[in-house]
């Protein structure tokens, strides 16, 4: 059986006391945030000006965050996100008024998550989000073939997530989806359509196979 050394406890104070230096650097750059916020060893959050969190929030190493966007990046208290979230709001110098990216209270992201949030992403209190989810908020037009695809512009409608939802591993949210309150997105899925609330949701692309609560017949 392996108890923690002390060695093992003095490493994870250090840590935390250097996320913490970390946080207060980002908050003399101008980004608002609240009490206990923490950035771990090689975090870059860009235009942090556009940054605001709550109290106890933590941002894991390694991510990358492009907070240009006329509503930003605002992280609810209790919030935090494991390593390697790469999260980009879509904003240019040139053009920064449609992305953002909300999150609520006690929610959490899993590692190596990707949040593609240009058309903006709004997320709920009490969400758990697994590791390697991928949400794009954002679409290109293709439909004139005469025309590079990269020619032709990109549509934003914006997606949603609800409350106390979860949201499997390797999950793939597309434009548009809204996922109602206390769904359950299984792991693989690839979400193309709105789930209800309370909807048990599988495979790819996504279709409810249950509703929690429910009684099996």
């Amino acid at each position: 059986m392996y108890t923690l050394t002390w060695l093992d406890r003095q490493e994870q104070r250090i840590e935390r006391r250097l996320q913490l230096l970390r946080g207060s650097l980002a908050r003399w750059r101008g980004a608002r945030v609240g009490q206990r916020f923490g950035l771990g060893r090689g975090v870059r959050l860009l235009y942090p000006t556009c940054f605001q969190a709550g109290d106890d929030v933590t941002i894991s190493e390694l991510s990358y965050l492009h907070c240009l966007s006329a509503r930003g990046v605002v992280i609810g208290k209790g919030t935090s996100s494991d390593r390697n979230l790469w999260l980009h709001c879509g904003g240019t110098l040139e053009d920064h008024t449609h992305g953002f990216f909300e999150i609520g209270e006690d929610s959490f992201i899993g590692c190596n998550a990707v949040l593609g949030a240009g058309g903006g992403i709004r997320i709920g209190n009490h969400v758990r989000i697994g590791q390697c989810v991928n949400i794009h908020a954002e679409n290109h037009r293709f439909a004139d073939p005469t025309h590079l695809i990269k020619e032709q512009g990109v549509s934003y409608q914006g997606v949603v997530v609800e409350d106390d939802v979860w949201i499997g591993s390797r999950v793939t949210i597309l434009d548009g989806v809204t996922i109602g309150r206390g769904a359950v997105i299984g792991a693989g899925a690839v979400v193309t359509k709105s789930v209800s609330s309370y909807a048990i949701a599988v495979g790819m692309p996504a279709r409810v196979i249950g509703i929690r609560g429910e009684e099996k017949r």
